[in-house]
């Protein structure tokens, strides 16, 4: 852990990414859904002819914009999705976001995530400054994420900004961010940007956001990364992994509950 420097006693606003930030990168729910929770959708509902046609497609967009959801549109402007079935409607889009949305809040193994947290959930829901969740991920996946971790309370529906919110753009791009601060009336200098993407924290420090990396467990006591499922997750977002002491980090630990510990004048009204 690093001890924060001395301007983060100007944030009045926390801004969590949700995925691999909330929880651990290592619990396996990312390499899940980056995996065959991808895939599943392309070849269901996109008619992908397998598993690996679809997975060429989403990686090689994926690793440009780090979301699915934008990875499949852009995908689908540059020809790649395969041919509409027979009878679709001259004109009308193969893929939509609200689609991968239903999909994922529908089918993915959120058991994966595992038990509820509850010592987090009181964290949370103990402190006193503005918190909102913003999600390279579409809507009601996210929703369904905060609901099964025990934090709806913490990020309410207007609390959570998701992809589908600021599409045609998503984090790092500044529009995205700016979307964002413009909603909740806040500036950049007044926020902290908590995030497991290394793309995402250069962007939010770019902006004049304070930032706080979520390295992983084990990452800080252990170079080589914690286990395999760590590094199965990363795998699927290459050139993006934790960088600790990249000058962009404000502050870094391993997990998201030790941000009280590290950061306990955020807890005092």
């Amino acid at each position: 852990m690093t001890s924060p420097p001395d301007h983060l006693s100007r944030v009045t606003t926390l801004i969590f990414d949700v995925d691999d930030t909330l929880y651990d990168v290592g619990n396996g729910f990312t390499a899940h859904r980056n995996s065959e929770g991808a895939t599943d959708f392309m070849v269901q509902v996109l008619n992908f002819p397998n598993a690996s046609a679809a997975k060429k497609v989403r990686d090689e967009y994926f690793i440009q914009y780090h979301s699915t959801a934008k990875a499949l549109a852009v995908a689908e402007e540059e020809g790649k999705l395969p041919p509409a079935p027979k009878g679709w409607p001259v004109g009308k889009k193969r893929f939509d976001v609200n689609d991968l949305s239903e999909w994922w809040a529908k089918n993915l193994n959120f058991k994966i995530l595992g038990e509820r947290d509850e010592n987090l959930v009181q964290m949370l829901e103990s402190c006193p400054l503005q918190m909102i969740a913003f999600s390279n991920g579409p809507r009601k996946y996210v929703l369904r994420v905060l609901r099964e971790m025990g934090l709806s309370k913490c990020f309410p529906d207007e609390k959570v900004f998701a992809v589908n919110d600021v599409l045609p753009h998503c984090k790092p791009e500044k529009a995205a961010f700016q979307k964002v601060f413009d909603a909740f009336g806040v500036k950049p200098r007044e926020c902290m940007m908590v995030e497991d993407s290394m793309k995402n924290i250069r962007a939010a420090k770019e902006l004049g956001m304070a930032t706080l990396l979520i390295a992983g467990v084990g990452k800080l006591s252990n170079s080589n990364g914690s286990n395999g499922l760590a590094a199965a997750a990363e795998a699927t977002k290459p050139g993006d992994a934790p960088v600790m002491d990249d000058p962009a980090v404000d502050v870094c630990i391993e997990s998201i509950a030790e941000m009280k510990q590290v950061l306990p004048s955020f807890w005092v009204e």
